[in-house]
């Protein structure tokens, strides 16, 4: 028999096991991860990362402050998690304030949380990769879970998103990073 052909017989199965283990260990992961969000969560902390308004108006990227300013904090918002359908429904908002100033242009405003998530934490939910790809209207929203265990969840939300600012149009680009503590 041909020296290849034998080196051939031997690998390729064993490509093909290790290719489906990887698989198989990632399926595994994602149920785990399944289990692990389904119930009600309420949040618990706010913040916000990279924040830039830019307009033409005001003609170059203001740096943008974002603050929780509920005077209850943030527990307000609820996820509720549902397994079958796996359907995600949000309850309740927050508020929060945008502060930036450059030398032409000084911007504050306050706005709910919903104005930037309602459309995003809600519909038909899956995890694939640490990602939480939620679907609703057929608009698909992929989330990065950057924390999951059985008491808390961390959600980063990339807002890309046209907004008013003080009646001028501009764009907020930000990663919003939002904490969760299970509540059932």
């Amino acid at each position: 028999m041909n020296p290849y052909k034998t080196i051939l017989y031997v690998l390729l199965p064993l490509f093909f096991s290790a290719c489906s283990n990887e698989i198989n260990d990632e399926l595994s992961l994602e149920k785990t991860l399944e289990g692990l969000i389904i119930g009600e969560w309420v949040i618990t902390d706010f913040s916000s990362e990279n924040t830039v308004l830019t307009s033409k108006s005001f003609g170059k990227k203001i740096a943008v402050t974002i603050n929780n300013s509920n005077e209850n904090g943030t527990d307000d918002l609820v996820l509720d998690f549902k397994s079958n359908p796996k359907q995600l429904i949000t309850d309740g908002d927050f508020s929060i304030t945008m502060t930036g100033k450059s030398e032409s242009f000084t911007f504050l405003k306050t706005y709910n949380c919903s104005d930037f998530l309602d459309n995003l934490l809600i519909g038909e939910w899956g995890i694939i990769n640490s990602n939480l790809y939620l679907s609703h209207e057929k608009i698909p929203v992929s989330i990065l879970i950057q924390d999951l265990t059985s008491t808390q969840l961390k959600l980063n939300v990339t807002i890309d998103q046209t907004i008013d600012a003080n009646g001028k149009e501009a764009t907020l680009n930000a990663l919003f990073c939002l904490t969760f503590s299970r509540i059932n």
